[in-house]
């Protein structure tokens, strides 16, 4: 009996022991605490992307605050009077014909410049070639917006015209004397005007009537800052979306077939007008690319905004979104077929967002689509959408964007 007790007292003193060796971590913070939201089950699954937030994915949400907006870089200047234009040969198509092919001759270091008019909204492509390969390209308008810059030493270019006007071409020899060849193509748009023609009556042309653009980006890289994650100091790359750069061209992607996704860049407005000319890329049906306007300021918190989108198929969607968690969203305009969107793969179309007040106009390679009256929300920043109905790692190319801010005017 003595043994077990001496044995039992052994035994507790050795427990005793352990615990008081035993000492708690000093208490630490709290862990952050992620609220879970879950999205409320709709058609098609939303998921907000922008500077401020991380992605919203269709389980519980996750957002993660960032740092205040970057400091912009400027702008591509835009001149405030007219620069002298060089000068050129104008380039005219035969009677009924929409393109002209030039062969010619170029001494070392010379640049001989080209000029052609055509429409807001038509699709120029350009191509040169030349002997020793050393020819490179630039195309500007008249109005001093540089599409393509011949120090990108490029030899192609394709795109959305933004403006009706004169548009100059330039042909560089960085090397030694040699032989070209230029073609250029520039198709009617759909029930609208012809390559070097006078616009149709009712046509809008911003720079016609607003004059120069208050911001004008190429979309080459120059405001590449305007899209970074101030996450990550990098273009956004997630489980979701990716927007990159190849080439000197923008492209924004969506990973995940039905999810519909935005960015914001860190550009606010009120009244404005704002044109961004697309790239369809590889598409189909509701597959959807376009633009979000008047959303909430730098880490709100919030999603909220207009979206106005073009479709695959050549259709118009108008919608307000309200909220992204849970998803709550009406619809201002229903999928409505336009004429005047142009349909199908790697097509492109001018988008133009007139927004003055409570009236929001939509413009389709310069003709009026569709108009809107809605009072909640005056003013925000705007950005890109893309909405993948059908095309997993859908992908479209932004070719050009610029606005006007009408709020003094």
């Amino acid at each position: 009996m003595k043994k077990r007790l001496f044995a039992t007292c052994i035994a507790l003193m050795i427990v005793a022991t352990i615990l008081a060796a035993c000492k708690l971590p000093a208490a630490s913070a709290p862990p952050t605490i992620t609220t879970q939201v879950p999205v409320a089950p709709t058609p098609t699954t939303v998921i907000q992307v922008e500077p401020t937030n991380t992605s919203v994915p269709p389980t519980p949400v996750v957002v993660t605050q960032t740092s205040a907006p970057p400091t912009p870089e400027p702008p591509t200047p835009v001149p405030s009077s007219p620069t002298p234009l060089p000068q050129a040969v104008r380039i005219q198509f035969a009677t009924g014909g929409t393109s002209a092919n030039i062969n010619d001759n170029l001494q070392a270091g010379q640049t001989l410049y080209y000029v052609l008019k055509a429409n807001a909204g038509q699709t120029m492509s350009v191509k040169i070639s030349s002997t020793n390969g050393d020819v490179y390209l630039g195309v500007f308008g008249a109005n001093g917006t540089i599409l393509l810059s011949s120090d990108v030493q490029d030899t192609t270019f394709s795109g959305a015209l933004p403006a009706t006007q004169d548009y100059y071409l330039s042909l560089t020899a960085s090397g030694a004397a040699t032989s070209y060849s230029l073609s250029v193509e520039i198709p009617p748009l759909p029930s609208g005007p012809t390559a070097n023609v006078t616009p149709a009556p009712g046509e809008f042309d911003p720079l016609a009537v607003y004059g120069n653009p208050t911001f004008d980006d190429p979309m080459t890289g120059v405001n590449i800052n305007d899209w970074i994650d101030v996450a990550t100091g990098l273009l956004p790359d997630t489980k979701y979306i990716k927007i990159y750069q190849k080439d000197s061209k923008f492209y924004l992607m969506d990973k995940i077939e039905g999810f519909i996704t935005w960015f914001f860049t860190w550009h606010e407005l009120g009244d404005f007008y704002l044109q961004s000319a697309f790239n369809s890329g590889k598409c189909t049906g509701k597959d959807a690319y376009g633009l979000i306007v008047r959303g909430p300021a730098h880490l709100a918190g919030i999603s909220y905004g207009y979206v106005v989108a073009f479709s695959c198929d050549g259709s118009l969607w108008v919608y307000r979104l309200d909220d992204s968690s849970p998803y709550t969203a009406t619809d201002l305009i229903s999928w409505t077929t336009s004429q005047y969107i142009v349909a199908g793969e790697n097509k492109e179309n001018v988008m133009g967002i007139k927004a003055i007040g409570d009236t929001i106009t939509i413009y389709a390679n310069g003709h009026q689509i569709g108009q809107v009256t809605d009072k909640n929300y005056t003013t925000g920043r705007y950005g890109l959408f893309i909405s993948p109905a059908q095309t997993k790692n859908y992908t479209y190319q932004v070719v050009h964007m610029l606005y006007w801010d009408l709020t003094t005017k």
